[in-house]
This record gives structure tokens, C-alpha cells and sequence, in this order.
């Protein structure tokens, strides 16, 4: 089978939330001149069934350099259209959202997936740790802000996340692909 730009085959992965009742399907395609990440998440929650369609953009670097996002909520749907210079510029449909030289990544406040990213992109040494800004679509109040995030690589599959008094620890597969976000997501499937 041909993949694009010489790509390995896509993986695909299921996650099961473990602080709510959804799902996670997400397809990831690496290739030497970039990423694409793709996927569907499917959640509920007291205001009722939400549904996220994303696709991310990284060069081969890592870097994000699009993401489109649409969320369908209870009440409304709404589109995520976001652009970056990869140097640290953000625009969502063209209006400058964020302006910082160390916000490289996108964090989907929905997703493990994107706490891949910095982890493909930043290659840690076990010990070391990163703080980075990263621009966020929090969750569930769907705002982009940008968020200060520190990475610390505590084994070869395991890394502590910090953002404000937030901690967890995040164990990934060999190729740094979300496995176990301790407490919040779960792999259940991976092909």
C-alpha cells in the first residue's frame, strides 16, 4: 500500500475517558516532511452529547502549523479554523488570537492526542523537562488561550504534565503516542 510523501501506514487508536462517559478515535499518519492527525471524539456530559471533528497539520519538525476543529454541541456548532506561522503567531479565521515565539503546539482540552506534540517535538532526555506555552481550546468552555505547560520525561514511557495546579502523568507508546493519561484517558485500541 502507497502512502503520501512516504509516510508509515496510519495509526489508529480508540481512547476511553475516565472522568466521563465518550469516546476517541483518532488516526495519526507521520511521514518525513510532516504529520496528519485526524480523529472524532464523542462526549457527554450533564449539558448532553458533544461531538468533536479535528484535523491537525504538524511539519516535520512537529510543529502545528493548522488545526480545524467542529465542535457539535446540544445548543450549537461551532468551527475552529486555525493557522500558525510556527513561529509563534495563531490566527483563527484570520484574526490574530495569540502572539508568543514559544507557542508551538495546539492543545485540544478534549483530546489526549495533542499531548503527543510537544513530546514528538521537544525529544527529552529522562530527566529533562520543558516549559512551553501551548495555544489551548480549553474545555468544556471551548475559548482558545494560551497556557503555560511543563513536560518532564520521569522514565522512557512515562512524562509528569503540569499546566497552573494541574499535574498527571502521561505514559506513552514506544513512539510517543498517547497510552494512559493517568485518570483521564485510557487506550483501549490501537491498530
Amino acid at each position: 500500500m502507497n502512502h503520501r510523501n512516504g509516510a508509515d501506514p496510519p495509526t489508529r487508536i480508540v481512547w476511553q475517558p475516565m472522568h466521563q462517559p465518550g469516546a476517541e478515535w483518532c488516526s495519526v499518519e507521520r511521514g518525513p516532511n510532516g504529520s496528519t492527525i485526524a480523529g472524532v471524539a464523542v462526549l457527554a456530559d450533564a449539558g448532553g452529547a458533544q461531538r468533536f471533528d479535528y484535523e491537525l497539520e504538524l511539519d516535520a519538525a512537529a510543529v502545528t502549523r493548522r488545526a480545524q476543529i467542529t465542535a457539535v454541541l446540544p445548543d450549537r456548532t461551532e468551527v475552529f479554523d486555525i493557522a500558525t506561522d510556527a513561529c509563534g503567531a495563531w490566527w483563527r479565521s484570520g484574526k490574530l488570537v495569540l502572539e508568543d515565539p514559544e507557542a508551538l503546539d495546539v492543545d485540544l482540552g478534549f483530546s489526549p492526542v495533542t499531548n503527543s506534540l510537544p513530546i514528538w517535538r521537544l525529544n527529552l532526555e529522562v530527566g529533562g523537562t520543558r516549559e512551553i506555552t501551548a495555544l489551548w481550546l480549553q474545555y468544556p468552555e471551548l475559548r482558545l488561550v494560551p497556557a503555560r505547560q511543563t513536560y518532564e520525561r520521569l522514565g522512557e514511557v512515562s512524562y509528569r504534565y503540569a499546566s497552573g495546579s494541574f499535574e498527571a502523568v502521561i505514559r506513552v507508546f514506544p513512539d510517543g503516542l498517547v497510552e494512559d493519561y493517568v485518570g483521564y484517558w485510557k487506550a483501549m485500541a490501537r491498530s
